[in-house]
C-alpha cells in the first residue's frame, strides 16, 4: 500500500472544502428538528438522562425498568411484569449499545440545563408542547458534532490513501448522502460509528505506512474508542486490520509495537467488559441467521439494492481489469488503479467481513438492514473515493478536486441517494409528538394511575411529557385485569389514513379542511375498534355528506395496510406470526419468541381495561388514548 502524494493543499482546496463542510453542516442543522425523535432515539435520549442522575447507563427511569428490546427472559417473581428486558445486563447497566454516544447525550443534555424528570403523584406532564423543539434538538447536537468531525477526518484519510481529488469526492459523498445525513442527526451511535471507523482505518494506514510506535498505540486507541461507541463495528475492523498482518511483520519490532496497541485497546476495554456484565446480556435472544429460510435470505441486502451491487461489481471488475489487462486502460490511469490495488482488496475484505459477520452474529431483533449500512458505509466511501481519484487523476484532468465533487454530486442525483430527492426516514413528526402532550396536559389524572403505551413508542412518549409511560408489552394480563386504579393507553394507529383535500374540498366546498380530516380519522378509528370488537364511541358522529369520502379512504386504508404488511413480511423476524394490523405486527416483534399468537389481537393483555374505557383521539398524531378508571368487573 504506497502513500498518495502528500503536496500541502492549496488555498482554493482548503476554501472548498470549508465550503463542503460547511454545508454538510448547514444541511444536517435544517434537518435537526424537523423530526422529533423516534423510539431508539428517546431510547438513547433517556439512558443519556439515567447518566445524569446515576452516573452510568442504567435500566431504570422514572422509577420504571426500561424496556427497548425483544422480550425472552421470563421474570416471574414479579407482580406486575412478566418478562425482563434483555438490553441491560445484571449489574443493570445498558450495554446493548455503546458508552460513547451515550455519555455525549448526557453531556449535551448537562449542558443545556436538561435534567432528569421525577416521578409526580398525581402523575402530571412536564413538558408542554412548546418544548418538543428544545427536547428534540437537545439531544441530537453530539451527533451533528461528531458528522461534521467525520467529514472532516474522511477528507484526511481517503486524501492520505489515493490523494487530493480522493479526499474531495469522500467527503462530497459522506456531507450529501441522505443516508448519512440521516444517520448525522439522530441522537444514536450512528454518526459517531461513521467517524470512529474513520479514525480506526486512518490509524491503520497510519501503521502500514511508518510503523511507528505512535501509530500502533494510536490504532489500539482507535480500536477501543471504535468499541465504546459500536462493539460490533469494532469487531469486524479487529478482522479487517487483522488482514494486514502479513504487511506489519515487515515493520520493524512490529511483535513489540503490536503487543503494545493491544494491551492499550485490551486495558480500556475488559474492565469495562467485567464490570458492565457485556457478556451476560442477550445471551438468549436467537441469532437472526437461525430464522433464515433458503439461501436467499442471506443475499437479501444485496438484492434489495441493486445499484449498489452494480456500482461495486463494476469497480471490481475495472480495478481486476486494470491488474491483469493494463492495455485496456489509459497509462496513468491504470497506473493509479495498480497503485492502490491492496488498498481496494483491503476495503472490500472489510466489506464482505462487515456483511458475512452481521448475518451470523447479530440477533434477529437488531436485523435491519440499516444497521448493516452503517457498518459497511466507511469502507463504501473510500473505495468510491479511490476509484474517482484512480480515474480523475489518471485522465490528469485540470482541478479534478473539482471534477471530483461534481462527479459524486451527480452519482448521488443520478441514483436518487441526494438529501434533496430522499429525504428523511425518521417517521416522527414535532406536531404529532406535540399533540400527545397536549392531550394528556389537558386531562388531570388521579394518583395511582399507570400509563402504558405501544413498544417502543412509550419510550417517546415518556421522554417528551415527563410521565412514566410503560411499554404495554412486558406486563402481565392479570395485573390489568386487577390494577384498582386508573390505566391510561395510548395506542399509535400505524395504518389509519387521511383524505386527500381536494376530496373534502369538491364535496363541502373551499373550507378549512382540519375538522373534515378528524372527522373522518375518527369514523375510521371507531370501525377499526368495531372490527376488533369493541363497543366504544370515537369522537363526534360523521358528518353525512363525509361518508362516501370516508369510505374511500378505507378503501386506501386497506389497500395500505396490505403493502406495508407485505413489506413486513419481507423481514425474518416477522414471516411466521400471524398479524392484521401493522401496530399489531409491531407488537408481535417483542412477542417472537414468547407465543405471539397468544398475545395479540384478541388476546392483547389489556384488552379488559380498553373495553370499558373512555377514547380520546388524537387524530393528527395518529393516536388513540384509552382511559380505564376501573378495573373489569
Amino acid at each position: 500500500m504506497e502513500p498518495a502524494s502528500a503536496s500541502p493543499l492549496r488555498a482554493w482546496h482548503i476554501i472548498l472544502l470549508v465550503t463542503l463542510v460547511l454545508s454538510g453542516l448547514a444541511i444536517r442543522i435544517d434537518w435537526v428538528n424537523r423530526t422529533a425523535l423516534w423510539c431508539d432515539e428517546a431510547e438513547s435520549a433517556i439512558n443519556g438522562l439515567t447518566i445524569i442522575e446515576t452516573g452510568v447507563p442504567g435500566w431504570k427511569y422514572l422509577g420504571l425498568p426500561v424496556y427497548e428490546n425483544t422480550l425472552t427472559e421470563l421474570w416471574p417473581e414479579h407482580p406486575e411484569y412478566e418478562f425482563r428486558d434483555s438490553s441491560y445486563s445484571p449489574q443493570g447497566l445498558a450495554v446493548y449499545h455503546g458508552w460513547i454516544p451515550l455519555y455525549s447525550i448526557a453531556g449535551s443534555q448537562w449542558l443545556f440545563g436538561m435534567r432528569p424528570d421525577k416521578p409526580q403523584d398525581p402523575p402530571r406532564v412536564l413538558h408542554g408542547p412548546e418544548d418538543v423543539w428544545y427536547r428534540t434538538v437537545v439531544p441530537r447536537v453530539p451527533s451533528v458534532l461528531f458528522s461534521v468531525l467525520c467529514l472532516v477526518a474522511i477528507f484526511f484519510v481517503a486524501r492520505a490513501i489515493a490523494g487530493t481529488t480522493a479526499g474531495f469526492a469522500a467527503v462530497t459523498l459522506m456531507a450529501f448522502n441522505a443516508k448519512t445525513v440521516d444517520f448525522g442527526i439522530q441522537a444514536r451511535y450512528y454518526s459517531a460509528t461513521l467517524l470512529a471507523s474513520t479514525l480506526a482505518i486512518g490509524a491503520l494506514l497510519w501503521v502500514l505506512r511508518s510503523g511507528r510506535w505512535r501509530a500502533f498505540l494510536c490504532l489500539g486507541l482507535a480500536e477501543a474508542v471504535l468499541f465504546h461507541t459500536h462493539q460490533f463495528s469494532a469487531v469486524v475492523f479487529a478482522a479487517a486490520a487483522a488482514a494486514c498482518t502479513p504487511a506489519i511483520m515487515r515493520k520493524p519490532q512490529w511483535f513489540m509495537k503490536s503487543l503494545a496497541g493491544g494491551a492499550l485497546a485490551a486495558a480500556l476495554i475488559l474492565p469495562w467488559v467485567w464490570f458492565s456484565g457485556f457478556l451476560f446480556t442477550a445471551k438468549n435472544v436467537p441469532k437472526a441467521y437461525k430464522l433464515f429460510d433458503s439461501a436467499s435470505d442471506w443475499a437479501s441486502y444485496s438484492l434489495s439494492r441493486p445499484d449498489h451491487m452494480i456500482t461495486l461489481g463494476l469497480v471490481i471488475a475495472t480495478v481486476l481489469l486494470a491488474r491483469w489487462k493494463p492495455s485496456l486502460f489509459p497509462r496513468d490511469v491504470g497506473r493509479a488503479i495498480r497503485s492502490n490495488f491492496w488498498t481496494y482488496g483491503l476495503l472490500l475484505f472489510w466489506m464482505v467481513i462487515g456483511y458475512s459477520a452481521f448475518h451470523v452474529i447479530v440477533p434477529a431483533a437488531s436485523f435491519f438492514f440499516e444497521r448493516l449500512s452503517l457498518v459497511l458505509w466507511t469502507p463504501y466511501v473510500l473505495l468510491i473515493s479511490c476509484f474517482t481519484a484512480c480515474l480523475l487523476d489518471g485522465l490528469r484532468l485540470k482541478r479534478a478536486p473539482l471534477w471530483a465533487v461534481a462527479f459524486i454530486a451527480v452519482f448521488l442525483v443520478g441514483r436518487g441517494r441526494d438529501f434533496w430527492t430522499a429525504g428523511t426516514l425518521i417517521p416522527m413528526k414535532p406536531q404529532a409528538i406535540a399533540g400527545v402532550v397536549e392531550a394528556l396536559a389537558s386531562r388531570g389524572f388521579p394518583a395511582g394511575t399507570r400509563f402504558y403505551a405501544t413498544p417502543n413508542d412509550h419510550l417517546t412518549y415518556t421522554y417528551y411529557t415527563g410521565l412514566p409511560i410503560q411499554s404495554v408489552a412486558p406486563v402481565r394480563r392479570s395485573f390489568f385485569e386487577t390494577y384498582p386504579h386508573p390505566v391510561v393507553f395510548i395506542e399509535k394507529q400505524m395504518e389509519l389514513r387521511f383524505p386527500a383535500d381536494a376530496a373534502i374540498r369538491e364535496v363541502l366546498g373551499p373550507v378549512d379542511t382540519v375538522a373534515a380530516h378528524e372527522a373522518i380519522w375518527n369514523h375510521l378509528a371507531a370501525k377499526d375498534l368495531r372490527a376488533q370488537g369493541f363497543d366504544l364511541s370515537v369522537g363526534a358522529p360523521l358528518p353525512p355528506e363525509l361518508q362516501g369520502i370516508a369510505d374511500q379512504t378505507a378503501k386506501a386504508e386497506a389497500g395500505f395496510r396490505a403493502r406495508y404488511i407485505a413489506e413486513m413480511r419481507d423481514h425474518i423476524i416477522f414471516r411466521t406470526v400471524p398479524f392484521e394490523r401493522t401496530r399489531e405486527g409491531w407488537l408481535a416483534f417483542f412477542y417472537r419468541f414468547v407465543q405471539p399468537e397468544l398475545r395479540i389481537g384478541p388476546n392483547i393483555n389489556i384488552r379488559a381495561r380498553m373495553a370499558n374505557a373512555e377514547v380520546l383521539p388524537v387524530a393528527f398524531s395518529d393516536c388513540l388514548i384509552f382511559i380505564s378508571d376501573n378495573p373489569p368487573q
